[in-house]
């Protein structure tokens, strides 16, 4: 099926994605998708490029049929070239600076050389916030496209989303669907009040039971709905393909609303490199 696409500022990327952290099996699993959300730090770029290239043999797909994301510490050539060969390609659709960097840094041409060398399409940022949205907004000639941040609906990150979207930068969201695993060692180290996991929500639940639709299915249209791409990740098929069956129910307005009352401006996920 064609996936809606998302579009701003003459760019445009499909608005659901298969995230690749701690992912291992692919192939099967992940028909379907074509957006393919992956990173140096999750250390498995050579097994998704097995993937990818087989596809393209096979005859299954075309290179311009998918839109692989990928993720570096520091917007290094280097690191780019790296990425590509474990990935089996010549170009990245998007690359985003993984993480924010040193303010005495400087980006701008190795980020202007990586697009005019043609080894990516569009350049995009993935932890930032306001502030430092705005510094590369401010310095750089090549302006991001996109900003990766966590956003779900315990942890909607709204006001982020807002800004960026008012500099011509669309939002993807990770973790759409909370993060089960953190979210239990969170809660028991007792930094937060944690009721209960995102996956478990009651009015998720009873939105989805309306729909004949699973509490995951309703999170990712409710990310869907609000304007940003969501790239869940899983290693079960069937779910795999349940977080793909989004695209035949649309969230009413009220219940839009119910769920974005939900929010409880907690982070799940704490990690930093």
């Amino acid at each position: 099926m064609l996936v809606p696409s998302l579009k701003l500022s003459g760019f445009s990327i499909p608005c659901i994605g298969f995230g690749t952290y701690k992912v291992l099996r692919y192939s099967r699993a992940t028909a379907g998708y074509r957006h393919i959300d992956c990173a140096h730090l999750y250390q498995n770029e050579e097994a998704i490029g097995g993937v990818l290239e087989s596809w393209i043999d096979d005859g299954k797909l075309k290179r311009e049929d998918l839109f692989i994301t990928s993720k570096v510490p520091d917007m290094v050539k280097s690191a780019c070239l790296k990425t590509l060969e474990r990935l089996k390609l010549s170009y990245l659709d998007l690359y985003l600076i993984h993480w924010t960097i040193f303010d005495d840094v400087k980006i701008e041409v190795t980020w202007k050389n990586l697009v005019k060398d043609g080894l990516v399409l569009h350049i995009g940022l993935s932890n930032f916030n306001e502030s430092q949205v705005q510094r590369i907004v401010d310095c750089a000639s090549i302006k991001p496209v996109m900003l990766q941040i966590e956003s779900n609906p315990h942890f909607p990150n709204q006001k982020l989303i807002d800004f960026s979207r008012s500099r011509g930068i669309l939002s993807t969201g990770f973790a759409p669907l909370g993060s089960p695993y953190l979210e239990v060692i969170w809660s028991s180290r007792q930094l937060h009040s944690m009721p209960h996991r995102l996956i478990d929500e009651p009015v998720l639940t009873k939105i989805g039971e309306k729909y004949g639709k699973t509490t995951a299915q309703v999170a990712l249209r409710h990310g869907i709905q609000r304007g940003i791409c969501v790239v869940p990740k899983s290693q079960t098929p069937k779910r795999i393909k349940e977080n793909f069956q989004v695209f035949d129910f649309e969230l009413t307005d009220d219940e839009m609303k119910e769920i974005n009352a939900l929010g409880l401006y907690q982070r799940q996920v704490r990690a930093n490199p």
